[in-house]
């Protein structure tokens, strides 16, 4: 199962309420006997990246609003970038269709001083144990699809959900009381 699973989407079902994971779309990186480990791709924390490069001494030349992402509850210290992988990087790693992964400085600082990259700057992960998330899926919890790379680069994290459900052909307006949109 962990070769169908990741790389992959996992896309909350509207019935998932978890504070941490209500319509959330996750990029799961990793799935092995140990359990699963993935990047909530569509949350935006309220720290400003430009705030965190000066906490760091990184250069920044990008957007002044854009945002750091929640990218799960655990270890929230932890940061990760999410990127286009257009030119080598030997910190990053290549997950699927020139999206990469990196924790690197390095990594962050080469992308914050390029005005054109596209990456977004993520605190922390999701996580699950032997067995949970197999489990959560079993239970309906969660939809799983293929990566969609562009999604993950170029969508607002208020569209992501919605686009993602589009993608595996859901219209989410039909399963959404209301219509109501990830807010």
């Amino acid at each position: 199962m962990a070769d169908l699973l990741a790389p992959g989407f996992l896309i909350a079902v509207p019935q998932l309420l978890d504070p941490n994971f209500r319509q959330t779309v996750v990029l799961l990186l990793e799935k092995n006997d140990d359990g699963a480990l993935g990047v909530v791709v569509n949350r935006e924390s309220p720290l400003l990246l430009k705030e965190l490069c000066d906490d760091h001494q990184i250069s920044y030349s990008g957007d002044p609003d854009k945002r750091v992402r929640t990218g799960g509850p655990v270890q929230p210290e932890q940061g990760l970038v999410l990127y286009c992988g257009e030119h080598p990087d030997p910190e990053g790693r290549e997950i699927q269709g020139g999206l990469c992964v990196s924790a690197s400085r390095e990594t962050l600082g080469r992308l914050c001083s390029q005005k054109r990259s596209r990456f977004h700057c993520y605190s922390g992960y999701a996580g699950w144990g032997p067995g949970q998330l197999e489990q959560e899926i079993g239970q309906g919890s969660w939809i799983v699809a293929p990566v969609d790379p562009k999604l993950v680069l170029d969508s607002s994290p208020e569209e992501l959900w919605a686009k993602s459900l589009e993608g595996v052909g859901i219209d989410p307006s039909l399963i959404v009381p209301g219509g109501d949109q990830p807010s």
